[in-house]
């Protein structure tokens, strides 16, 4: 599998849109790109306005083929209007393979 963290800020009278534009955003995904696995976003508790998302995808190329994909065509330039800055790379605060759990090992119930 392979994975993104990334983190936003929004601008402060933009969160309740950003946080309906994001469910849906993170919906769609999961449910129309087959190589989309897990899509978590977490809200700081101390600010806000400020979220770090988590995806998660089969491989590189399911991430590739989600950022060159319909829904973030249709949803990129709406979430990029709600952010404090320019919306570019500088938003990865990672990017990499997973190493843990092993995939062979079962998940926990």
């Amino acid at each position: 599998m392979y994975s993104v963290l990334s983190h936003l800020t929004i601008q402060p009278q933009h969160v309740g849109e950003f946080i309906a534009l994001i469910r849906e955003h993170a919906s769609q995904s999961l449910r129309e790109e087959a190589g989309t696995l897990g899509f978590d976003v977490v809200q700081d508790e101390k600010a806000d306005n400020h979220f770090y998302v988590h995806e998660t995808y089969a491989d590189e190329a399911a991430f590739q083929a989600h950022m060159q994909g319909a829904i973030g065509k249709r949803n990129f330039p709406r979430i990029a209007a709600l952010v404090s800055r320019t919306l570019d790379s500088s938003i990865f605060l990672g990017k990499g393979f997973n190493i843990a759990p092993a995939e062979d090992e079962p998940s926990s119930p």
